[in-house]
């Protein structure tokens, strides 16, 4: 059908959004294979030590319950089970081509949860042994794995490092995923013209996952928060948000290069509008990160900053980058009403990561001792 503006699909101005809310609540959730890939990191180049087990425990948290997102999304959660029996890894005659979804969600993700949660209870095993000789917990004995001196826990050392070298392969792929399923298997005018989008998502999920683990650190105790190394989380926190500022202002300028002027720039010019307001927080937090590292009482507020820069930020990348047409000759405001019932749901997903991660805490000590 043509309009002034131009062609237009045909199911243009019907649902606009493909993905709803739950999408960005589990891109957050998401983070939790960031949390995983800095204690995974941390342990393999000896950085990091003391916040090694904080990030481990809430990064298998919250990856634990990543896939409730896409299930509710989806609005099948009783065919679940498909996903991993069923999943189309490799082409047919039936259904040519891969599905990335299956990939990552029937593949990659239980391949990483595995090693992460492997590597997880190797690496806290004589931790949980001390556990139980001071409690006397059944538990504990259990998730000891047979543990129960120095020389045994030393001995795993190169198991740990193989695990946690092999686990970074499919958590990385998994920190860019929401952002290459944009790219790569959208027709959406906007995703497929972000270049810089999976650059951009890793960077702000980073954001995201320090600006969590600096929280936690606070809930645990201001005492704790040398012991727990929140001066080096706030340079990765800082760091992560200065480039996804550099990279926000690239893609606009990359965008007004390419379209300025045109019909498809006005459609742009919604989200460029957001991303301006996003840079602006990302350096806000980026200077609070800066002053808390002289003042570490500071910290206490980077994590609300850099926590509202990335949900504003991915808020404009997921929900209202939808509302760009595929022809990408106008921009719909997404419809409100989408939210009424989305938002309950968002808030229970990311709710279900917050128990998982104090269930965690509370069993695994937040200080492992003779860990090298």
């Amino acid at each position: 059908m043509t309009y002034p503006l131009g062609y237009l699909y045909p199911n243009e101005f019907a649902d606009p959004l493909v993905w709803l809310p739950t999408l960005f609540a589990y891109s957050l959730l998401i983070s939790g294979a960031d949390l995983l890939i800095l204690a995974l990191a941390a342990y393999l180049f000896g950085r990091l030590k003391r916040a090694i087990p904080l990030l481990l425990t809430l990064g298998l948290a919250f990856f634990t319950v990543v896939l409730l997102g896409p299930l509710a999304d989806l609005r099948n959660p009783d065919r679940a089970p498909l996903l991993f029996s069923h999943a189309q890894i490799s082409p047919t005659e039936a259904h040519p081509g891969i599905s990335l979804i299956a990939l990552m969600g029937g593949v990659m993700w239980p391949l990483g949860w595995i090693l992460a949660a492997l590597f997880t209870l190797l690496y806290f095993s004589y931790s949980m042994y001390v556990k139980y000789l001071s409690t006397r917990n059944p538990l504990y004995k259990i998730l000891s794995l047979g543990v129960s001196t120095p020389e045994r826990y030393k001995a795993l050392r190169p198991l740990l490092k193989v695990l946690a070298a092999l686990s970074l392969i499919p958590l990385a792929f998994w920190a860019i995923y929401p952002a290459t399923l944009f790219v790569m298997q959208t027709n959406l005018f906007i995703w497929r013209n972000w270049t810089l989008l999976p650059a951009m998502y890793f960077a702000d999920t980073f954001v995201t996952a320090t600006a969590a683990a600096i929280l936690a650190a606070w809930i645990v105790g201001r005492s704790k928060l040398q012991q727990l190394e929140v001066p080096s989380l706030l340079v990765i926190h800082g760091a992560g948000s200065v480039a996804v500022a550099a990279l926000l202002l690239i893609q606009i300028w990359l965008w007004e290069n390419q379209f300025g002027g045109s019909p498809f720039y006005t459609a742009l010019t919604p989200i460029v509008e957001w991303a301006y307001v996003a840079v602006g927080l990302f350096l806000l937090t980026f200077a609070i990160s800066l002053v808390a590292s002289r003042y570490l009482a500071a910290s206490l507020i980077t994590p609300f900053t850099g926590l509202a820069a990335t949900i504003f930020n991915k808020w404009n990348v997921i929900i209202r980058a939808q509302a760009g047409m595929k022809s990408g000759l106008t921009f719909l405001e997404p419809n409100a009403e989408y939210l009424v019932h989305e938002i309950p749901m968002t808030a229970a997903i990311v709710a279900a990561g917050v128990f998982l991660a104090i269930v965690l805490t509370s069993i695994f000590p937040l200080e492992v001792r003779n860990h090298d």
